[in-house]
C-alpha cells in the first residue's frame, strides 16, 4: 500500500508504540487550534488512557519475549482499529470544540438562533447591526485548498555515476546506495517525514538540497503523516489524496486501497494524475518501474499510423470533418497544423473527433503533439522535462530565448537519448518523419504530382496559391529549375511560404528532395548516404563548399550512366526536372510521341493531357472504323454490280 505510514509501522514495534502515541498526542495538541480548559483535560486524559493501555500491552509483549510469541494479525488489527477509534475521536472532539469556542472578535451577522435570556455578563463591545441582506452561499466553498508544491530537488534525480564526489559521499551517509539511488522508495529514510529525521540526517538533507516542504513532498509523498495531519498549515495535501480516492479508513489499512493504487502512471484518469503530480509523483516514482506496452509508454493509437485510403469511410469522415485533415495531411504525420497544438488547446469540436478517433488527452499529447504544445513549466509539473532534457533542451531554449539542439537522426541517438524519445513516443518512423504516401517511383519519397502539371491545367485556387509567397508566375511554374524560391532550402521558407508549398502538395522532405535537391545543406548536414550519392555525381567536400558543379551536370540525362541515373533518382532528379523542361512543351512531345505523360493529376489521377490523348485516340479509332466500313461496302456494291 501506497499510504503505508509511518506512525501505522512503528506502533507495530511494540515497546515503541506507546511512547510514540503520547509525541503524536502532544504534537496534535500543540498544533491545533485553542481548546477550552474542559476539552483540553478531557483530550489529554483520553491520550493517556490510551497510551497506559499501550504501554501495559507493550510490557506484557517484551515480558514473554523469551517465548518468542509474535504479534498475530488480529493482534494488528486491534491495535489498528484502536488507534483509528481515537483518531477519529480526536477529531470529532476537534471539529465540537472549534464551534464551542469563542470568536476572536465579534460577528457582523445576527444570530441564527437567539437565547431565551441575556447573557449574564455584557459584552466587552456592542455588537454590531445585523446583515441587511444574507450571505451568498449557504455551503463551504468546495474549491481546493490552498497548495503550493515545493520545488523539485533535481539532484535526487541524476545517476548516481554523474553525482559529483561530495554529493555522492552526503548520500552515502544517508544509507542510499547504488540500488536504492536508483530505485525510488527503496531507501527506508525515505518511509519518514522530516519531523522523524534526526538532526544529523536533517542536515545532510539540506545538503542534498532538501528542506521540510520539499522532503516530505518529493521523498515522502506525505505518506508518513497521520490523516488528520494532512490538513495542517503549510500541508494541505489531503486534497489530492482524496483525489486519489483515499479516505481515514484506506489510510490507516482498515479498509482496501483505493483503485488508483495499483494503476500505472498512464491509467490513471486525467484527475487521478494530476493529484499524484501534486504530490510530487512522476511516472518513474509512482510506477517504481519502467512499464512499456509494445515498447511505448502507453498504447499506440488504433487509426492514426494507418494510410488514409485504408480507413474506413467513417473514420476518414471523423478526421476530415472535425479535425480538418486530407489525406495528404493524414499520410505525413506532423504537418497539420493541429499537431502543433496539445489537447487543451484543441476546440470542443476537436476533442471530441479526437476521442471519436481513440484518443485520450494524454494519448494525444504524447502521441501526437509528443508535449511539444506544453510549456517549460507544464513538462516540469509531469516530470516530462527529464526526457527533453536528455534531448538537450533546457528552460531558456524551450522559450526560445537560446539555440534549439540539433536534432540528430534515429541512428545518431544513443541509448538513452533514444528511450528519452521513445518516452515521448517517438518511434523510428515518427522520429525521422512518417509518410505513409504510397510511392511507386523510383524516388525516396512519392512525388509531388501536381507540381509537375502544366499552369494551364492548374486549378485556379492553385495558381492562386503558387502566385502568391511562392512568387511562380506561368513562365517560372512551366520551366522547371528556374523559380529562385526553388534553390531554397525548406528551413530557408518563411512560415507563410511553408504553408503555401504543403498547399500544393510539399512538406520538408519533398521540397528539400525535389526542389532543392539538398544544396542548400552544408556537407556535414548530409547524412553518409547521401554524401555518397553525391561523391558518384562529382562531388567532393571541397566542391560542394565552393559550389563547384561537376561536369556530369552539364550532360543531358539520356547522357547519363544507368549508374549516375539510379543515383539521381535518389535526390529526387527524373529527366524533365535535371534536363529543366518546358511543361508544355514536355505535354506536347508526349501527344506527338504518343508515350506516357509526365504526371497525373492530382483531380482525376491522370494528366488532363492523358484524357485529351484518350479522347483524340477514341475519335481517330472511330473515324478510322468508319472510313474502313465505307471502303468495305464500296467493294460489295462494286462485285455486285460488276
Amino acid at each position: 500500500s501506497r499510504s503505508l505510514s509511518f506512525t501505522r509501522k512503528k506502533c507495530h514495534e511494540k515497546s515503541n508504540c506507546a511512547a510514540d502515541t503520547i509525541d503524536r498526542f502532544m504534537d496534535l495538541q500543540r498544533l491545533q487550534a485553542p481548546m477550552n480548559r474542559t476539552n483540553r483535560q478531557l483530550s489529554f486524559t483520553a491520550a493517556k488512557l490510551f497510551a497506559t493501555s499501550l504501554a501495559l500491552f507493550a510490557s506484557a509483549e517484551a515480558s514473554s519475549a523469551g517465548s518468542s510469541v509474535p504479534i498475530t494479525k488480529n493482534d494488528k488489527q486491534i491495535i489498528d482499529m484502536k488507534e483509528d477509534s481515537v483518531e477519529q475521536a480526536t477529531v470529532s472532539t476537534f471539529n465540537s470544540t472549534i464551534s464551542l469556542n469563542a470568536t476572536i472578535s465579534p460577528s457582523l451577522a445576527s444570530t441564527a438562533n437567539p437565547s431565551a435570556s441575556p447573557s449574564s455578563t455584557p459584552s466587552a463591545e456592542p455588537s454590531s447591526p445585523p446583515s441587511s441582506s444574507p450571505t451568498l452561499s449557504s455551503a463551504p466553498s468546495s474549491a481546493p485548498v490552498a497548495y503550493s508544491r515545493p520545488p523539485r530537488v533535481d539532484i535526487r534525480y541524476v545517476p548516481w555515476i554523474d553525482l559529483p564526489a561530495d554529493i555522492a559521499t552526503t548520500a552515502t551517509l544517508l544509507n542510499y546506495t547504488y540500488e536504492t539511488w536508483a530505485d525510488y522508495g527503496e531507501n527506508p529514510i525515505e518511509n519518514l517525514n522530516w519531523d522523524r529525521l534526526s538532526r544529523t540526517e536533517k542536515q545532510l538533507a539540506g545538503i542534498l538540497g532538501y528542506e521540510r516542504q520539499s522532503w516530505n513532498c518529493w521523498q515522502n509523498h506525505y505518506q508518513s503523516l497521520r490523516w488528520i495531519d494532512l490538513d495542517n498549515e503549510g500541508i494541505q495535501s489531503k486534497q489530492w489524496w482524496e483525489a486519489l480516492g483515499w479516505d481515514i479508513s484506506s489510510w490507516n489499512r482498515y479498509d482496501d486501497p483505493p483503485l488508483s493504487n495499483d494503476k500505472y502512471w498512464y491509467f490513471l484518469s486525467e484527475e487521478e494524475r494530476f493529484a499524484a503530480a501534486q504530490l510530487c509523483y512522476f511516472k518513474r516514482t509512482w510506477d517504481e518501474a519502467d512499464v512499456y506496452v509494445d515498447g511505448f509508454p502507453m498504447n499506440k493509437p488504433t487509426y492514426r499510423y494507418t494510410n488514409w485510403f485504408d480507413l474506413d469511410d467513417s473514420v476518414r469522415s471523423i478526421a476530415s470533418d472535425g479535425l480538418k485533415y486530407d489525406s495528404f495531411l493524414w499520410n505525413v504525420v506532423g504537418l497539420h497544423d493541429l499537431e502543433a497544438r496539445d489537447w487543451k488547446h484543441l476546440t470542443p469540436v476537436e476533442q471530441k473527433a479526437a476521442k471519436l478517433l481513440d484518443f485520450s488527452q494524454v494519448s494525444y499529447d504524447c502521441w501526437i503533439n509528443h508535449y511539444s504544445g506544453y510549456s517549460w513549466e507544464e513538462l516540469q509539473f509531469y516530470g516530462i522535462d527529464f526526457f527533453y532534457a536528455i534531448l538537450g533542451w533546457n528552460d531558456q531554449s524551450w522559450a526560445g530565448l537560446e539555440e534549439t539542439p540539433k536534432k540528430k537522426s534515429w541512428k545518431q541517438l544513443n541509448e538513452e537519448e533514444r528511450m528519452a524519445a521513445i518516452e515521448l513516443c517517438y518511434s523510428f518512423e515518427t522520429w525521422e518523419g512518417y509518410d505513409m504516401t504510397v510511392n511507386h517511383g523510383p524516388f525516396p519519397f512519392a512525388k509531388p504530382k501536381i507540381r509537375y502539371v502544366q499552369w494551364s491545367v492548374l486549378p485556379e485556387e492553385m495558381q492562386i496559391i503558387a502566385n502568391g509567397t511562392l512568387g511562380y508566375t506561368e513562365e517560372k511554374w512551366n520551366n522547371l529549375g528556374s523559380a529562385k524560391i526553388e534553390t531554397l532550402g525548406w528551413d530557408d521558407l518563411t512560415d507563410e511560404q511553408q504553408s503555401d508549398a504543403i498547399a500544393l502538395g510539399f512538406y520538408k522532405k519533398t521540397w528539400d528532395c525535389f526542389h532543392s535537391h539538398y544544396r542548400p545543406y552544408d556537407w556535414d548536414d548530409l547524412n553518409t548516404s547521401q554524401q555518397d550519392i553525391f561523391r558518384q555525381l562529382g562531388w567532393s567536400e571541397a566542391s560542394w563548399f565552393n559550389n563547384e558543379t561537376p561536369s556530369s551536370y552539364e550532360r543531358r540525362w539520356d547522357r547519363l550512366s544507368d549508374t549516375e541515373q539510379s543515383v539521381a533518382n535518389a535526390i529526387c532528379y527524373f529527366e524533365d526536372n535535371w534536363d529543366r523542361n518546358n511543361l508544355e512543351e514536355a505535354v506536347q512531345i508526349a501527344d506527338t510521341t504518343g508515350s506516357s505523360p509526365m504526371n497525373p493529376t492530382p483531380t482525376q489521377g491522370l494528366d488532363p493531357s492523358v484524357l485529351n490523348n484518350g479522347r483524340r485516340n477514341s475519335a481517330n479509332t472511330f473515324q478510322n472504323f468508319f472510313a474502313a466500313c465505307c471502303i468495305a461496302l464500296s467493294a460489295v456494291v462494286w462485285m455486285i454490280f460488276m
